[in-house]
């Protein structure tokens, strides 16, 4: 996904603060004598991490369009249905259609929002259940030990803010946030069964990338791949999408060991008697541009520059 985001703002103006939540949010109501806000967002259109800083008293109240997962400083107390909590004693969620009042005073929330779509097909990826609907039973953490874990990987995603825009990096924080989320907070349905099919498709994924590492020199494929570690093709590339983290991808992987192969063999060769294209070949690569243009892709520089250095 390359339609990443950043954006700011900062007012003491309440018409501005509700033109802005609007503009970001959809339906959304805002009550207040005064307003010091500020907004500072970054990601994607799967995924964002927002930072709302509320220097007033307000009463917010939102129709959510998207799931929102939220941790603040002490003063942000809300309602959904029934439900009431206080963001920093417990972090707690918000699901699409569900209608959030909250009393921000003096405080700044962290949000964690993820498109439902996109929630929805990470989850079946995760889980290898093509016919999972998100939806979570509670709005706060299965137990205090994730409720720790989902808050250190929020406090490690945002060390992350700074190389968010390389879109690996981005990626590696999407994926490290959504597996801690569908963990932390209570999905419908057997958490045991999902439980179960998460280690599946874990072990899946790790066979698999041995097995290509031991046969990357060899003109294996995917289907190969995947019959040697038991599974299909599309069990595989499930698995891959759970849990690659250089790739998500098992065409992606097998491509990107064997450019590593041949960057072992490049930096150990004979300038006077090996060729890029001996090299190429070794490795699997009949066409020299994508060689090149995969290799490029993995050091920065073309493969030329490290067999000449």
């Amino acid at each position: 996904m390359n339609d990443f985001f950043t954006t700011s703002v900062r007012t003491a103006d309440v018409a501005e603060t509700q033109a802005w939540l609007q503009a970001h949010y959809g339906r959304v109501d805002v009550q207040a004598d005064r307003a010091s806000f500020a907004e500072i967002a970054v990601g994607d259109e799967a995924f964002s991490m927002r930072r709302l800083t509320w220097n007033c008293r307000a009463e917010v109240i939102y129709e959510a369009d998207r799931f929102y997962f939220a941790t603040s400083t002490p003063g942000y107390a809300w309602t959904v249905g029934s439900q009431t909590g206080e963001y920093s004693v417990e972090p707690g969620l918000v699901q699409p259609g569900e209608d959030l009042i909250g009393r921000p005073d003096d405080t700044t929330v962290q949000l964690i929002a993820f498109d439902t779509a996109w929630l929805t097909e990470s989850a079946r990826a995760i889980y290898g259940d093509e016919s999972l609907t998100v939806r979570f039973a509670g709005a706060g953490p299965v137990s205090r030990r994730m409720r720790d874990y989902w808050l250190a990987t929020v406090r490690w995603s945002l060390t992350q803010v700074p190389v968010m825009a390389e879109p690996l990096a981005r990626a590696h924080v999407r994926r490290a946030l959504v597996a801690a989320t569908l963990e932390t907070f209570p999905l419908l349905g057997d958490p045991r069964e999902r439980r179960a099919s998460a280690l599946e498709q874990a072990s899946i994924y790790t066979s698999a990338t041995a097995w290509i590492d031991d046969h990357a020199s060899l003109a294996v494929t995917v289907d190969d791949a995947a019959r040697a570690v038991g599974t299909s093709t599309q069990g595989l590339r499930r698995a891959f999408a759970a849990n690659g983290q250089l790739t998500d991808t098992p065409e992606g992987y097998l491509t990107a060991a064997r450019v590593s192969a041949a960057h072992a063999d490049l930096i150990e060769a004979d300038l006077t008697c090996v060729t890029i294209d001996d090299v190429a070949a070794r490795w699997g690569f009949v066409d020299r541009a994508a060689f090149s243009a995969a290799y490029r892709a993995a050091y920065g520089v073309a493969p030329e520059s490290t067999l000449e250095r």
